[in-house]
């Protein structure tokens, strides 16, 4: 009996052992499956002609969406890209806080009722640039934004108030507005932080990571030539940022940042998405 019990005992430990390794496995399995953020490119990077043509342009190479766009003719450009199937996923808008808030704010937050596009809020300074001023700029766009139905991101731009993620987690959890969150920016944040360490950065916002954006990259860049690049040039490891992302549990899109970049811009577009292709892929590899 004893050597039947012990028998017992060791096969069900074998069998529990099993299914926690094929637990475990199809877990990693599925986060793998699981990490296909959607690919958006900036308005800035999309010259070529009218709305009409930028749609074509866009979905043919195979962006998922037009992101960090303008506020400019924005009722014609939301039904526009709608019809199309090629959303605005996102609105980049702000200004220097301790004064008064530009209209254009309100307008457009307004006009964005029904969407599913982000605010970008970059945060300028202005008054006398304390956390109390910033808080209360950004709970006043998020609170329009709440009426709207709309989610806001806190974007880190160099040599503003918010210039950095840490900036940016400081005054979203300061501002208790479950609508907002915050972007990482690769190039505002090789700019302005870059002995900082990329994952400890990206750690710190935790569940407040919505959004992020990158572009080819010089690590050790100083401009913004060397900094903002089409995606398949530049120094900087692009598979270990999405590694790193996939890893924390980033469930954002990205976006291309293209703001100066010269040449081509189609061809640019296109050498920029087949390389995040190639480096998404490469990040689900073991």
């Amino acid at each position: 009996m004893g050597f039947l019990n012990y028998t017992t005992s060791m096969t069900i430990k074998f069998i529990l052992i099993t299914l926690l390794v094929s637990t475990i496995s199809a877990f990693c399995a599925d986060s793998k499956a699981r990490f296909a953020p959607e690919f958006f490119v900036f308005e800035n990077g999309v010259r070529f002609g009218p709305t009409q043509n930028q749609i074509k342009v866009l979905k043919e190479l195979g962006y998922d969406s037009l992101g960090s766009a303008k506020p400019h003719n924005l009722p014609e450009r939301l039904k526009l890209h709608k019809e199309a199937g090629l959303p605005i996923s996102s609105l980049y808008i702000g200004g220097p806080i301790g004064g008064k808030m530009n209209p254009v704010i309100e307008e457009s937050i307004r006009q964005l009722k029904g969407y599913d596009t982000i605010i970008e809020l970059y945060v300028q300074r202005g008054g006398k640039n304390t956390d109390e001023e910033a808080v209360a700029f950004v709970q006043k766009v998020a609170d329009l934004a709440k009426e709207s139905g709309l989610k806001v991101v806190l974007y880190p731009h160099a040599g503003f108030y918010v210039d950095t993620v840490g900036d940016g987690v400081r005054v979203a959890k300061l501002a208790k507005r479950d609508n907002v969150g915050v972007m990482f920016n690769l190039c505002h944040f090789l700019k302005v932080e870059p002995k900082s360490d990329l994952r400890e950065t990206l750690e710190s916002a935790g569940d407040l990571l919505w959004r992020a954006s990158t572009c080819g990259a010089d690590k050790d860049g100083k401009n913004w030539g060397s900094l903002i690049q089409p995606l398949n040039k530049g120094s900087f490891d692009q598979v270990a940022l999405l590694r790193m992302l996939r890893e924390l549990g980033f469930s954002g899109d990205v976006g291309l940042q293209c703001y100066g970049v010269r040449g081509d811009p189609k061809k640019n577009l296109g050498d920029s998405i087949g390389a995040w292709e190639k480096y998404l892929a490469e990040s689900l590899k073991d």
